[in-house]
């Protein structure tokens, strides 16, 4: 960036002719919102199509509720995303001085004034126009005489400063997605760009670094729109020329409310957590709003490099729906190969802390289960219900122990059944084990559900498993027959032997 504040702006120079420079300015007060990952996403994906530049700043003028750890968990989320930045992290809290310039230049040029309204005069103004059927605008005076400000000092007043929005005039945005947008001055109040202790707000701050980091095209949510008027009038007052703008829909629930953690997850840590991978969340974000056809889908990152047109976005709210993502997910776990995606379930497993605690050997037994439960699964996180009986000692759940008893004597029999062909077998293997309890069956003269299920039952303790062949394997012979006699031994407490 040049060292100049405010860089020359040439009278040929627009928006439109410059190299597509664009930016992600997310304040580090919390998790990364799905929102915010989507707008990362868009601008991102926006920069890598026209080969651009994606630069990455982060509006930490919130001093109280900025915090590195919530910086530090932005930067690796957007690397687990796979979205790397050009330039940056720049930090507003760094720029202060910047700011500062940029504001005494807007004083000389007359472009802002000193404002020393009370909050209580300001509530007072803003109630006089509700009562006037007019918009709650404020407009601070402007001709105060010395002796007012001398007695405003003297009571230990210190002064705002607000940008003097001309009156009268408008402020047309010929926004990439939703079109001519043109904002009246009157609705638009003098807004404060300096504090009273001197520092800025966020509409100069963002206005500024917009302008002086020849940003060309601002993606944003819709939310922003009514600051894209104030910070126009903030870069055109210092000689600059205002990006395009492009502001994407707001997403909301299923419910048509916005979303929040109570449509399952608000944030892509929760995602993360919950054992989604970048590749599925990438394309359930995409398609907040976006989209290629009527049809596609599924894209690789190089698909959506090629296909990406922020102009495409649709102004209709979008829908996070994640049982559509679980789909998604589902069919991308399916999609991988068996290594990928054993390395994958391994490494998450690892990462929150799933083998903490058990055998040294519980990492080799899930990469030995992933290709049992991999067609099963639609994220990693519902490795433990389909698995996690493997780490743990035969706790029969109350809804399995239900199925057993709904008919204890026929349930006793197949696991007795079972028990008497696997106790004996010469080769504990899941081929061995499928033709002794497939031959059992035909025997017992059962159908499969009545004879599989007390199997599965006996020696996971619940009635979602991965395949019971496969588990008994895993399993091996001496455990598998512990579970089916411990088993037994419950059900048969229950059993009189009276029919």
């Amino acid at each position: 960036m040049a060292a100049a504040i405010l860089p020359p702006v040439p009278d040929t120079d627009t928006a439109h002719d410059r190299p597509l420079r664009v930016r992600f300015a997310p304040s580090p007060t919390g998790s990364l919102h799905v929102g915010g990952a989507r707008t990362a996403l868009f601008n991102w994906l926006a920069a890598r199509h026209a080969g651009g530049t994606f630069i990455l700043r982060l509006e930490d003028t919130d001093r109280e509720r900025s915090t590195p750890e919530s910086e530090a968990e932005i930067l690796r989320v957007l690397q687990w995303m796979g979205l790397d930045w050009d330039e940056g992290p720049y930090r507003q809290s760094e720029r202060d001085g910047i700011y500062r310039e940029c504001i005494e230049k807007l004083k000389a040029a007359g472009a802002v004034y000193a404002a020393w309204e009370t909050p209580e005069e300001l509530d007072a103004m803003r109630a006089e126009a509700r009562a006037n059927k007019q918009a709650p605008v404020v407009r601070g005076r402007r001709d105060h005489s010395p002796e007012e400000i001398a007695a405003f000092e003297a009571e230990g007043r210190t002064p705002v400063w607000r940008f003097a929005v001309p009156l009268p005039g408008e402020t047309v945005i010929d926004d990439v997605i939703r079109g001519t947008v043109t904002f009246d001055h009157a609705q638009i109040e003098d807004f404060v760009v300096a504090r009273s202790d001197g520092s800025p707000t966020y509409n100069l701050a963002a206005a500024v670094d917009d302008m002086l980091m020849d940003i060309t095209e601002v993606i944003r949510g819709e939310d922003h729109l009514s600051n894209t008027p104030k910070q126009m009038l903030v870069i055109r007052a210092l000689g600059g020329e205002p990006p395009r703008y492009a502001h994407v829909p707001l997403i909301l629930g299923t419910d048509r409310k916005r979303l929040s953690k109570r449509h399952g997850a608000a944030s892509v840590e929760e995602l993360e957590a919950d054992g989604f991978l970048p590749q599925p969340v990438r394309n359930a974000l995409v398609l907040l709003g976006w989209a290629y056809d009527d049809k596609t889908t599924t894209f690789t990152m190089g698909e959506l490099i090629e296909k990406f047109d922020v102009s495409r976005v649709s102004k209709s709210p979008a829908v996070f729906d994640m049982k559509k993502l679980e789909v998604m997910s589902g069919r991308y776990l399916r999609s991988m190969d068996e290594a990928e995606f054993a390395d994958a379930l391994v490494a998450w497993l690892a990462d929150t802390g799933y083998f903490d605690g058990k055998a040294a050997d519980a990492p080799d037994l899930a990469r030995r289960t992933a290709p049992l439960v991999q067609r099963k699964m639609s994220r990693l996180g519902e490795y433990d219900r389909l698995a996690g009986w493997l780490y743990r000692p035969l706790d029969i759940e109350p809804e399995a122990l239900a199925v057993l008893e709904e008919d204890v004597k026929t349930s006793i029999q197949c696991i007795g059944g079972g028990l008497g062909r696997i106790e004996v077998l010469e080769e504990f293997t899941v081929d061995a084990i499928k033709d002794a309890l497939s031959d059992q069956l035909h025997i017992q003269g059962v159908t499969a559900r009545t004879f599989l299920e007390p199997q599965r039952i006996a020696v996971t303790g619940q009635t979602v498993s991965t395949g019971i062949y496969e588990s008994l394997a895993l399993l091996g012979r001496d455990e598998s027959v512990a579970r089916y006699r411990a088993t037994l031994g419950r059900l048969a407490e229950q059993w009189t032997g009276g029919e």
